[in-house]
């Protein structure tokens, strides 16, 4: 059980639409005290462990599974093998590659930095990373995915990366100012998810900072949440990380680490279910960041106010089933990772879903079919606009002249 004391969020709608001008700090909303409207059953807890237990005995997930509400772990479950050839068991201390979910850190450091005075979010990013060519655009679009930055994935020079001893998001800065590619669009006319966007505000932080990005996230959000179980992983072979898992990308042919795990912001960050409850729990306590300041992440921004599906700063931001539940979550899918952190504010609760490999196994939706019985949910998904997302979209470019 975790103690933390936190608060329901109110979304506050901020229209982003194309051409209109955006305002010059997104508006804050007081929150109110934290309610909660449902409380889960010993029978759905054990149905879920039911639907749980068949996966793993039948083989169909590899992985650990969380459901919290308020300060209170209600389930957990672990099963599978973290690493096939040693035959190592996945334990609630097994560390997994959280991919996109990394996204939801980034976007705190950046509110952290804010809410302390040392940025504003609608600065251009080129006030702190000097040669940015794209002086147009904004830390706020770059956290909202309206930037229209092109895919650095395609953008770096793969052999300069590898050859170099070591890394930080400044490299993918400096790929960006050698290229100076054209962009898919310009500043704020459309949403298109973007990892540049979120590789570019981890070189932001750091500009800021001072710090590199992983020392960042060490000093300020992992320590003092007590998240002992989670890192920064660059792929750097002079650095000795933490045991984690290892992802299967295809059957049990473990996944590869390549050029682009060298960077962080969109990706990069293990942790493990209890952590991330700490982390989800930590959040609305104000240990690391203001309650209200943590409002703006969940204020739909991304895309137009009355999208069933939005996007704020770091998170996604969904409504469930016929009566309209309000969710915030992302997922994630990176070298045979699955992952997956919902949170329901009206209930006060966290589903923590973490895989490694690629196997159907169990979706957000499957539990909150459980937790939520009566709502009719099946064309609600909430784990393959992750899915969809995992590459940048490879649409024309425009020219950046």
């Amino acid at each position: 059980m975790l103690a933390a004391a936190a608060a329901m969020v109110v979304v506050c709608h901020i229209e982003c639409r194309q051409n209109r001008a955006e305002p010059a700090e997104p508006a804050v909303v007081e929150q109110p005290q934290r309610a909660t409207k449902f409380t889960y059953t010993d029978e759905q807890i054990a149905a879920i462990d039911t639907l749980i237990g068949k996966l793993c005995q039948n083989g169909n997930f590899s992985g650990a599974v969380l459901v919290g509400q308020k300060d209170s772990i209600l389930y957990g479950r672990c099963c599978g093998l973290a690493n096939i050839r040693t035959k190592e068991p996945i334990t609630d201390t097994t560390a997994f590659q959280l991919a996109s979910v990394s996204k939801q850190f980034t976007a705190v450091a950046i509110l952290q930095l804010y809410e302390r005075g040392r940025l504003r979010l609608p600065d251009s990013a080129a006030k702190y990373l000097p040669g940015f060519p794209y002086p147009d655009i904004t830390i706020h679009q770059l956290l909202v995915h309206r930037s229209g930055l092109p895919n650095y994935h395609y953008l770096c020079d793969r052999k300069k990366m590898l050859d170099d001893p070591y890394f930080s998001n400044q490299q993918i800065v400096s790929e960006l100012i050698e290229a100076n590619a054209g962009r898919y669009y310009l500043p704020n006319r459309r949403f298109q998810y973007s990892n540049t966007g979120y590789a570019v505000l981890a070189a932001v932080v750091e500009a800021v900072s001072g710090l590199k990005f992983e020392n960042y996230l060490e000093e300020n959000i992992f320590k003092p949440l007590g998240m002992t179980h989670t890192f920064a992983y660059r792929a750097m072979k002079s650095v000795s990380y933490p045991p984690h898992a290892t992802g299967y990308a295809r059957g049990r042919t473990p996944a590869d680490d390549n050029y682009l795990d060298h960077f962080l912001g969109d990706k990069g960050i293990y942790s493990t279910t209890a952590d991330l409850f700490r982390w989800d729990q930590g959040l609305y306590s104000g240990k690391i960041i203001n309650p209200d300041t943590l409002q703006l992440a969940f204020q739909p921004m991304g895309k137009r106010p009355k999208a069933r599906s939005n996007y704020g700063y770091g998170w996604r931001i969904g409504k469930f089933g016929n009566s309209e539940i309000p969710i915030y979550f992302h997922s994630g899918w990176w070298h045979g990772f699955k992952t997956s952190l919902v949170r329901i504010p009206q209930d006060s609760a966290t589903i923590v879903i973490l895989r490694n490999n690629n196997r159907n196994g169990v979706g957000i939706n499957r539990i909150l079919d459980i937790l939520y019985p009566s709502e009719n949910a099946a064309n609600d998904d909430f784990e393959d606009a992750d899915n969809s997302a995992a590459a940048d979209s490879t649409s024309t470019f425009q020219s950046n002249e």
